[in-house]
């Protein structure tokens, strides 16, 4: 399966762990690093969870700095039941927060995996993802290329979109990778001693923007509706439900909707950020649009043929010409005004 949103140039990230202490977020974005994913902790074999210490740190801190977040499991499950456990348990310890990047299962402990099939080892990973996907996060696969190579059936996985590969041999070795952990002996500003290193091919953040946001609000198909632009300054318009996923024009400014009339897809059953929000076609391509009344409005497709012609108000020299027009034939022209 084909990246989905590929990026132009790949984005850089780390990982952290409690292995790497204190982090300077505000130093790690500044050093030009968009993303990290952070350690939950780890599951043991029934599914039973050790929290890292530095988890609820680590990920309010990488937030609040600007980058983009996502966190990972490492596993030591051993069945598939004890993967839903694992996955329950993990999703009560994020209790309901948004994460811009996965929720990743980190499965490679080939001492423990060897012993198990392809069949079993795939089936563990996919019934702690599904799970995952349930709940409205996006599940993400972790592992390094010559354990999937050897103990995994990816081709079970590919419904997931979302593939994590570490090779530290200067190339991934598996298709499809969404990020590549690429390095594990980084320098970062802001970060003590080593650090994993990433680069991120496609865009996660939107693909969570437009699919897999928790308590997002749903979009019904309506009919017979118009988005009416009538301020092309001002109508700024989102590659999803977000108001800070304002489309860019090349020349890297928010780009406007043009002053015409859009057929309306659906219509948001709540408010997104705060605002109304109708889906629209333009350019080929689906789009989102806030509803604001100083830049446009929803208003009735017209019916089919109808034409609306506008005619000049006539001057009082016009008046006074059809007024003795009329009265000349016997009738008053006062219906005409």
């Amino acid at each position: 399966m084909a990246l989905k949103y590929e990026t132009k140039t790949p984005i850089l990230g780390i990982d952290v762990s409690k292995y790497q202490g204190n982090v300077d977020w505000a130093q790690v974005k500044a050093a030009g690093y968009a993303f990290a994913f952070v350690r939950l902790g780890y599951a043991n074999g029934d599914g039973s969870i050790v929290e890292d210490p530095c988890f609820e740190q680590n990920l309010s801190g990488a937030a609040a700095a600007g980058l983009d977040v996502g966190v990972y499991l490492y596993s030591y499950i051993d069945s598939e039941d004890h993967a839903r456990i694992a996955a329950a348990r993990a999703l009560e310890l994020l209790a309901g927060r948004a994460l811009s990047l996965p929720l990743v299962l980190d499965y490679e402990h080939a001492a423990k995996y060897k012993e198990f099939s392809r069949a079993k080892n795939t089936a563990i990973c996919n019934a702690f993802m599904a799970c995952i996907a349930a709940a409205g996060y996006l599940p993400m696969f972790y592992s390094y290329t010559s354990f999937v190579n050897s103990y995994m059936d990816m081709g079970t996985l590919d419904r997931y979109e979302s593939l994590w590969i570490a090779n530290y041999t200067g190339k991934i070795g598996v298709d499809n990778t969404a990020v590549w952990q690429y390095s594990s002996s980084g320098a970062v500003p802001g970060v003590q001693g080593r650090c994993d290193l990433n680069r991120m091919y496609c865009d996660l953040p939107r693909i969570i923007r437009e699919r897999c946001a928790p308590g997002r609000v749903e979009f019904q198909p309506i009919s017979g509706k118009q988005l009416e632009v009538f301020d092309a300054s001002r109508c700024e318009y989102f590659t999803a439900p977000d108001i800070n996923a304002v489309v860019l024009n090349p020349d890297g400014k928010t780009d406007k909707l043009p002053e015409s009339s859009y057929q309306i897809l659906t219509l948001a059953d709540g408010l997104v950020d705060g605002y109304p929000m109708v889906q629209i076609e333009y350019r080929g391509e689906t789009v989102y649009a806030a509803l604001l009344d100083d830049r446009c409005r929803i208003i009735d497709v017209p019916e089919e043929g109808l034409e609306l012609r506008l005619c000049p108000v006539p001057n009082e020299g016009d008046r006074k010409s059809i007024e003795a027009f009329c009265k000349n034939l016997g009738f008053s022209a006062e219906f005409i005004w």
